[in-house]
């Protein structure tokens, strides 16, 4: 099996202070199936999340946070929208598995170092079918 060495890149400015989680949700969109105002919610609320990763360590205590009415203030003031319907949202993302136990679901939260560039999203093309087997996967790189 011969591997393609051509590589083609996409590249998308954003940065993590204004538009990187919503295009991260964007993308995600035939996962998650959120409106659009759901996504604002949430993107601001992974920002947020992100933001608070860099001084508060422990992940209980981030998320008890994150959840706080503080913050979930300042999310209704940024996406601008009123309590009950920011409650609405809320109960949506709750159904939709992307809130769970008053916690962002992980599989939603992008893994970013603090000092990274950038953010690769990956997709490999095996015509035999995937097999999961790592060894193919290295050749690629």
């Amino acid at each position: 099996m011969s591997m393609n060495t051509n590589v083609n890149v996409v590249r998308i400015p954003a940065t993590v202070e204004t538009n990187f989680f919503k295009y991260w949700f964007e993308f995600l969109k035939p996962y998650h199936k959120l409106t659009s105002r759901e996504i604002d919610v949430i993107s601001e609320l992974v920002k947020i999340r992100f933001q608070l990763s860099k001084v508060i360590l422990d992940e209980d205590v981030l998320d008890s946070v994150l959840m706080s009415e503080d913050t979930k203030k300042k999310v209704r003031e940024i996406c601008k929208i009123k309590l009950s319907h920011f409650q609405v949202i809320m109960g949506k993302l709750r159904k939709h598995g992307i809130i769970i136990n008053d916690k962002i679901n992980k599989r939603f939260i992008p893994n970013i170092k603090e000092d990274a560039k950038d953010f690769r999203l990956i997709f490999y093309f095996d015509l035999d079918g995937f097999k999961g087997n790592s060894s193919t996967s290295s050749k690629t790189t």
